[in-house]
């Protein structure tokens, strides 16, 4: 099968503003935005993938006399130029105390799980859920230590994974012992990865992957444990939606440093309180706990 080539529209904007100018984006036009950044650099850049020219066109068109938009760009990329970029960038890694992460090309030389812990076969494709970053890992760290049953505590059954992308969370809850899993992601071409990640965990028929937008379909039915990786502005948005269908625990990611509070304030205002807070200065993530009725 040839390789499917991906027409990428870059948008170079004020770092300030990148966060609430890819949420808008990203819901206008129905698509997932990547958003990147450089330390120390005071301007960002927005990336929307296309599978047509002429799409990609005619974004660039609309969306580069957006205000707030400094410049944009259209190039072309190919699934293998990101195999070469992951290949460079992402390695085996063991993420808490009960998961291993390894990457398809280094599954020759990953050798024996080490006991204790379960292996995550990930190709990320286009998708950026690897556990490298910030955000990835530390929902993965809280599914860690949430799901696994322990003495004492209720066992966490059921998980709700927001915006999946490449199903790595949701693979997580499920090979540590959730039995309902159920993933999210409005980008319907993430959602390809994802479906591969689940076969090659040997996961297919186990973790469930739909096309949802969460801010039009809210879930239905109850979970211990729900997951959302996402932007600051969305986590607001849904925060009602989100806090009904959580049933014990919260882990939100996605969350600029400074943004922390207002989260954990307005999640706080649905019922739940704050158990974990966690950030490396720039990103942050919350584990919060549904409050006991006194």
């Amino acid at each position: 099968m040839p390789l499917t080539t991906h027409h990428i529209l870059t948008l170079e904007v004020r770092r300030q503003d990148a966060e609430a100018l890819a949420a808008a984006i990203g819901e206008e036009w129905n698509t997932s935005v990547i958003h990147l950044e450089r330390p120390n650099h005071d301007r960002a850049w927005l990336e929307l993938y296309f599978d047509q020219p002429a799409q990609a066109e005619i974004a660039a068109a609309v969306l580069g006399q957006r205000r707030g938009v400094l410049g944009h760009g259209i190039r072309q990329e190919s699934p293998r130029d990101w195999q070469t970029f992951w290949r460079h960038h992402f390695h085996t890694t063991l993420v808490g105390d009960h998961l291993r992460i390894v990457p398809v090309w280094e599954r020759d030389s990953a050798g024996r799980t080490p006991r204790g812990r379960k292996t995550i076969w990930l190709d990320p494709g286009l998708s950026f859920g690897t556990g490298e970053h910030f955000t990835t890992r530390f929902c993965l760290e809280m599914i860690d230590r949430l799901v696994p049953q322990r003495p004492g505590r209720a066992r966490v059954r059921s998980m709700l994974d927001i915006g999946t992308g490449s199903a790595i969370l949701a693979i997580a809850a499920r090979l540590l012992g959730a039995e309902k899993v159920i993933g999210f992601d409005h980008d319907a071409i993430a959602l390809e990865q994802a479906r591969e990640n689940v076969a090659l965990n040997r996961l297919r028929g186990k973790i469930t992957l739909s096309v949802a937008d969460i801010t039009e379909q809210p879930p239905k039915g109850s979970f211990d444990l729900v997951c959302a990786n996402v932007y600051t502005t969305i986590l607001l948005q849904i925060a009602p939606a989100v806090c009904a269908c959580s049933g014990r625990y919260l882990v939100l990611s996605g969350i600029r440093d400074p943004e922390l509070d207002q989260v954990s304030m307005a999640y706080a205002a649905q019922g739940f309180d704050e158990m974990v807070r966690d950030g490396n200065g720039e990103w942050g993530g919350l584990a919060l706990a549904r409050r006991r009725k006194e």
